[in-house]
């Protein structure tokens, strides 16, 4: 009797990702003293710049860290771009970093970010080039903090390889996510996690109070993580009505 068993043994049928391993550094000096950077996979870039290419890009822009937020743009297919739109702060928080240094919450600012958009995005190149490239940079401008925001599911993944690349060279990172299960699962190092939408993830746009909190309580993730993974809800909501 013919046997419809194409492969012996209990396996799935259904491809299950396996979490790298885990990359950490940990902080080692207050974060009065520490440089900050920050990278986005939302697609942001300055008006001047060449836009991203939105079937797939691995990319990247650099973002003078004292560019005007005016003078930033999104170019990204994969989510809902309207609040980016309304206030670029909403994904790369660009005023809200330069005023906690101002405040003296933070050192100082590394001289460049940088904005890359992650969907659909080539999982070789971010991690052979695209991840490598940016971490050597910000090491070379003296970060010790690597933040991050991602954009649409593909985005969080790219955002998380990138970070991975930024841990192994000696900086401690943190993923503001939209989605904390992707990130998770494709191993960020350290994950917090606003209740808002795909494209906020840094705050209600030209809502100050909580992009600002959202900044301070993900930089003291950073400071009190002890270890790989670490998962931190936020207590700041916002919805998206359309």
């Amino acid at each position: 009797m013919p046997t419809l068993t194409t492969a012996p043994g209990l396996r799935s049928e259904i491809f299950v990702p396996i979490t790298p391993a885990p990359v950490w550094t940990p902080i080692t000096k207050p974060l009065s003293e520490c440089t900050v950077a920050f990278i986005t996979s939302g697609g942001i870039h300055k008006k001047t710049q060449t836009p991203f290419n939105t079937a797939g890009d691995y990319t990247f822009r650099e973002i003078p860290s004292d560019t005007p937020s005016d003078e930033l743009m999104v170019t990204h297919g994969g989510f809902d771009n309207s609040d980016i739109n309304k206030d670029v702060n909403a994904m790369l928080p660009i005023d809200r970093l330069r005023e906690l240094r101002d405040e003296g919450v933070i050192g100082g600012l590394v001289d460049t970010f940088f904005g890359f958009m992650g969907g659909g995005g080539n999982v070789d190149k971010f991690r052979n080039e695209t991840g490598p490239e940016i971490a050597k940079r910000l090491k070379a401008e003296g970060a010790d903090i690597v933040l991050a925001t991602g954009g649409c599911g593909t985005c969080h993944r790219s955002a998380t390889i990138v970070l991975r690349a930024c841990e192994a060279q000696g900086m401690s990172t943190c993923l503001i996510a939209a989605l904390p299960p992707i990130a998770r699962q494709q191993g960020a190092p350290r994950i917090t996690a606003p209740h808002v939408p795909i494209g906020s993830n840094a705050g209600e746009p030209n809502n100050k109070e909580m992009q600002t909190g959202i900044l301070r309580d993900t930089l003291d993730a950073v400071e009190s993580f002890d270890h790989f993974g670490q998962l931190k809800m936020l207590p700041y909501e916002y919805r998206h009505n359309v």
